[in-house]
């Protein structure tokens, strides 16, 4: 408690300096500098963005002679700048502005398929001077690995409260649907959509450019059962009784056995995988590496110590002896492990034609994109 303590006060004095060095409550921009400004510039310092990412922007102030006034990130109490990036309203609906006037991508991936992402600009005390910007998507950050499990077991315990000494089941691995096709989007020719569902939960949409993704096995798609609850601990065995007084003092009872440890409960088994794809490109169905392994069986309860000897009883008189301990308990055996969860079966692969393979429910850009009339 005591290093804590002392790691502790210098970090919240390091936080309150850091608060007193950010700009005052009555930090405004000079009213004469506000209306000299006539335009307002935004430089984006990326070329395609990513969801997800961060993407980084500066900001001037055009005046009327034709100088630029930066718009700063940072602030200097001795120094403060005649513009700061927070005098600027921000909005995007594909991305988030960020106090640095940096912004990060929104990490759904749909709503950059139509437009890319636009952001927008201007300065709060003049709010007629605006400037936007649009930047194209790109999708190579996004990853193509996911993987879901089954619940855990509960794990055993004595009482009434308990299932038994035994660990639980591991749940089965959720059923899991993977919807693929190949669409045309306004950045990228063959745009390769996975829409992954889990159960009844709305769906994970995925995107990529099919002209540079790996031929076979590039999406992994994991069902795993859950892991099988630990077994409960073996209890420990009671103490042996003392021995009574007399000359000689009684022998002290034996200690009990410790209980052997619950055992591990079973893993869950692997989860079921349907790939549904395009029938005009049936082949995207080996893109995907569809695994549900059974999960990994419960360790087994800890064995109980066993019961410690009674003391032996007293001498009634000085030329009398005590009588001996008890022995001690065996100490119990520790449980066994859970089994293995089985393997789920192999996936079921359904092809149907594209307008069909994404349903009904779908976002507006994807269902933009699988217009045969645009």
């Amino acid at each position: 408690m005591r290093s804590l303590t002392r790691l502790s006060v210098p970090l919240v004095l390091l936080v309150v300096a850091a608060c007193k060095h950010g700009p005052p409550a009555d930090y405004a921009p000079d009213p004469g500098l506000v209306n000299r400004i006539r335009e307002l510039r935004m430089t984006v310092h990326s070329g395609r963005v990513c969801p997800g990412n961060m993407f980084r922007v500066s900001y001037d102030a055009v005046l009327d002679d034709g100088s630029r006034v930066p718009f700063s990130s940072t602030y200097d109490k001795k120094h403060p700048p005649a513009l700061h990036v927070m005098f600027l309203d921000r909005s995007s609906r594909e991305a988030y502005p960020q106090g640095d006037g940096s912004w990060a991508a929104a990490q759904d991936p749909m709503v950059s398929l139509l437009a890319g992402y636009t952001i927008n600009a201007s300065v709060r005390a003049k709010p007629g001077v605006t400037a936007s910007a649009r930047l194209e998507p790109e999708y190579s950050c996004l990853s193509h690995a996911f993987s879901f499990r089954g619940r855990s077991g509960r794990s055993g315990a004595s009482g009434r409260e308990s299932q038994g000494p035994g660990g639980g089941s591991g749940g089965d691995g959720p059923d899991v649907t993977v919807r693929l096709g190949v669409v045309r989007s306004p950045f990228v020719q063959r745009l390769l959509v996975a829409a992954i569902e889990i159960g009844e939960a709305p769906p994970l949409y995925y995107v990529a450019d099919a002209a540079v993704i790996t031929p076979r096995e590039w999406l992994i798609v994991e069902s795993g059962g859950g892991p099988g609850g630990r077994g409960a601990d073996g209890a420990k065995g009671v103490a042996g009784s003392p021995g009574t007084q007399g000359c000689p003092g009684g022998s002290g009872g034996a200690g009990g056995n410790g209980e052997n440890g619950g055992l591990g409960g079973p893993g869950g088994r692997g989860g079921r995988i349907t790939i549904i794809t395009a029938a005009e490109e049936p082949f995207l169905a080996g893109l995907v590496d569809a695994r549900n392994p059974g999960g990994q069986g419960g360790d087994g309860g800890k064995a109980g110590a066993g019961g410690v000897g009674g003391e032996g009883g007293a001498a009634l008189r000085t030329e009398c002896s005590a009588g001996p301990a008890g022995p001690a308990g065996r100490p119990g055996n520790p449980g066994q492990p859970g089994q293995r969860g089985y393997t789920g079966s192999r996936a079921q692969v359904i092809t149907v034609p594209l307008r069909e393979v994404f349903g009904q429910r779908i976002p507006v850009e994807l269902a933009d994109l699988l217009n045969p009339r645009r």
